[in-house]
């Protein structure tokens, strides 16, 4: 309950593990996909006094990470079957974004605004991607100068404020989208991105010399990918847009308890994550892992409420 009241959250509001899940158990056809993923654009944007506010279900997520993980497998088998190595791009690329791009659509159900048209997360995923990595490195790369040589904790310094920077680089001036779900969709496409290439990245290192690890750390970052950079950009986004309130964005914002909370804690979970601590049975992914989402939730929790405010007829953003 103190975690997701971090940064003034008003706590997870409705959420219930049984019932954020229950939608995975349920049929739907192809017309309830499609209507999914249409959405965004001046026809299939719903008006706000039709948004439902009931707690969402999201499903789809499941069942591109069903499709997307049988297909990963299904590179490594025919790769140990024939051992061609034209298909190793097809191992790297699938297992590097399976997992990712299905987290990342469990973010885009749960906008229940619906107001992000597919192709603008996916943009986000491949320009926000390579952008962070960008200014990561070139981050890294003042840092070494300044501080000289440091452990991999200093990663949390440097990756989080990259992937937040390419966010706002990229949205910037862009009034379409001013929700609170807006900004934990939009930061998660960013981390999507950033989590996807660096798995690429490692992958390809290691399969110069040995494949069987370049298939053991796709499976590792797979598993561990919902937990890690894709939920903390996305809580680092929510943050944003939080204090902005659909303003324009000046520097005193990141000043706002609203906005520094969650983003620290996000630092804090990457660099224990990078740590190297030795807690049993992988224990800081654990607990970075439920911290992140406690928080990520508190958000959502947020993001809802703002939409019961404006469709209540109150004014939720900022006139500048």
């Amino acid at each position: 309950d103190e975690l997701a009241r971090i940064g003034g959250g008003d706590g997870l509001g409705g959420f219930n593990f049984k019932r954020f899940f229950g939608g995975i158990y349920k049929e739907h056809s192809e017309e309830e996909i499609e209507q999914s993923l249409i959405v965004g654009t001046s026809t299939t944007t719903p008006s706000i006094k039709d948004i439902s506010l009931e707690y969402p279900q999201p499903w789809l997520f499941f069942r591109l990470i069903t499709g997307s993980v049988i297909l990963f497998y299904s590179f490594v088998a025919v790769y140990d079957q024939f051992e061609n190595s034209n298909l190793l791009p097809g191992i790297i690329f699938t297992g590097s974004f399976a997992v990712p791009i299905s987290t990342l659509f469990l973010f885009f159900e749960l906008n229940i605004r619906r107001n992000v048209p597919i192709w603008q997360v996916m943009r986000l995923v491949l320009t926000g991607g390579v952008l962070s990595l960008f200014v990561a490195l070139v981050l890294f790369q003042n840092a070494d100068a300044f501080f000289g040589q440091q452990g991999a904790w200093i990663a949390g310094l440097i990756e989080e404020p990259a992937k937040l920077i390419a966010l706002f680089y990229l949205t910037r001036g862009n009034k379409r989208y001013p929700y609170i779900l807006n900004g934990l969709l939009l930061g998660a496409a960013v981390g999507c991105g950033f989590a996807a290439f660096e798995s690429a990245g490692y992958a390809l290192s290691l399969g110069m010399t040995d494949i069987d690890s370049l298939i053991q750390i796709i499976q590792l970052r797979g598993v561990l990918s919902p937990f890690a950079h894709i939920v903390w950009t996305a809580i680092a986004g929510a943050a944003l847009w939080r204090v902005q309130r659909g303003g324009s964005f000046y520097s005193g914002l990141l000043l706002k308890k609203e906005f520094y909370a969650p983003f620290g804690t996000v630092i804090f979970c990457h660099a224990i994550w990078n740590s190297g601590s030795l807690i049993p049975f992988m224990g800081q992914y654990i607990i970075c892992g439920l911290i992140s989402w406690t928080v990520a939730l508190s958000l959502l929790n947020l993001g809802i409420k703002q939409i019961a405010e404006e469709k209540s007829g109150k004014e939720i953003f900022r006139c500048d």
